[in-house]
């Protein structure tokens, strides 16, 4: 074990996000979790809503999951081609699916690139619409926004990683679909409609408006000659099977599946439909790992805990939306109870499997009192993400609920002691 919880130099190249978990004494460094907690070197425990930013959704060393992946094991880890446990990964995660066939990939990124080269041979057309935040691969992130803010924060709208971005130029333009109006999207299409071919939505962002917008704009993009692909990297798996656009019978011609799929282990998939993949299998979307067993193992266990009905709820995904909506309601409990909920306060998104902190009008732009807040949950005890939906996994039903509520409200109390009385 590593002396320290902290680090002020070390070897890993951290993300925005990760730099984000630090105490006054430094950055916090992990080394073990256990159903919805986890610990850092230094041997304090956190509450995690972080779920590694989402795939973890069972829980952190479930003890079911751990004995079936392990006992998996003895089959190996990587054959010569893909295997019966791919072939029954698939056969059950689109049961429900006919005629739709799954590509394997370790990142929803990776999976993503996958459908935008689809779209290029399939339409001849190179170029992009975006609405939301759908990989980090260069021409899924140049030009950028900060999709997880919502449609009334100036933060939304502030243009990130706008050079040195290669695939992206006059013939292959990614563009954004900020507002969610349809009139927006039409005049993109109509602007660009010699060089797109891809209409590509995060799923996360149909919380904002309705299921029949997002079916408008499919169909618009689709009369338009582009392939359509929902990105559900964050919600398949999680609030469902297979996420929203299933849910809500969106027909969009390629689904990204990723996170949640294996609680934990690298795996996405992308799906659709035969004449799509046969596509895949002509323009080389595949790579060694893509093969690998380890993920598989570990999606199977977890398609076996979530597809188990327990208690009063028909299955795992039932849990999860009541769990995520119990975390909400006593974050929000806590800010009423502190003061602060004129300024703040906390909403189940989709169904509850997810949560995110909601802002007063004058608080969206106020990035420095918004991070303020996120190191006053650390300080509480309590890990969960700002400007981005928080995660919950089906261990955190054994949560303390009074216990939450009080961390949280501790949280609360010292961001408007930090920030001047805020809330006052």
């Amino acid at each position: 074990m590593a002396p320290s919880g902290h680090t002020s130099e070390k070897r890993t190249v951290h993300s925005k996000i990760t730099k984000k978990f630090k105490t006054e004494s430094g950055q916090l460094v992990f080394h073990h979790g256990h159903g919805g907690e986890v610990q850092a070197t230094d041997g304090t425990t956190y509450l995690d809503f972080v779920m590694g930013y989402g795939p973890v959704v069972l829980g952190h060393n479930t003890t079911s999951f751990t004995r079936a992946v392990a006992e998996s094991l003895t089959n190996g880890v990587m054959m010569p081609g893909y295997t019966s446990f791919h072939e029954e990964y698939l056969d059950r995660l689109l049961a429900d699916q006919p005629g739709r066939r799954g590509a394997f990939f370790k990142t929803a990124s990776e999976a993503v690139t996958a459908a935008l080269r689809l779209a290029a041979i399939e339409t001849e057309r190179r170029g992009v619409i975006r609405c939301g935040f759908i990989g980090w691969h260069d021409a899924q992130i140049a030009d950028s926004l900060k999709w997880h803010d919502p449609l009334a924060s100036p933060l939304r709208y502030k243009q990130k990683y706008t050079e040195n971005m290669r695939g992206v130029g006059d013939s292959e333009p990614v563009l954004n679909w900020h507002d969610l109006s349809l009139e927006t999207l039409e005049e993109l299409i109509d602007t660009h409609r010699s060089t797109v071919g891809c209409l590509v939505i995060d799923a996360y962002q149909a919380s904002m408006t309705t299921p029949e917008l997002m079916r408008r704009a499919v169909d618009l993009a689709r009369n338009a000659g582009l392939l359509t692909v929902f990105d559900e990297t964050k919600t398949g798996g999680r609030i469902s099977r297979l996420g929203y656009a299933a849910d809500h019978g969106i027909d969009t011609d390629l689904i990204v599946i990723g996170k949640a799929l294996a609680n934990g282990a690298p795996l996405s998939m992308l799906v659709g439909s035969t004449e799509h993949l046969a596509t895949a299998e002509k323009s080389r979307l595949s790579g060694t790992f893509s093969k690998e067993m380890l993920a598989v193992y570990a999606a199977l266990a977890t398609l076996d805990e979530l597809e188990t009905p327990r208690g009063e709820f028909a299955d795992g995904w039932a849990e999860l939306g009541a769990v995520g909506s119990q975390v909400a309601s006593c974050i929000a409990a806590a800010a009423r109870e502190a003061g602060a909920e004129t300024l703040v306060s906390a909403q189940p998104v989709m169904g509850g499997a997810m949560f995110e902190l909601t802002y007063a009008e004058r608080l969206l732009g106020d990035r420095a009192s918004r991070d303020a807040l996120l190191d006053s949950f650390t300080d509480a005890g309590i890990l969960l993400l700002e400007g981005h939906p928080s995660f919950v996994c089906g261990a955190h039903r054994d949560n303390d609920w009074d216990e939450l509520t009080r961390r949280s409200a501790k949280a609360f109390t010292q961001w408007l002691t930090t920030t001047g009385g805020i809330g006052k």
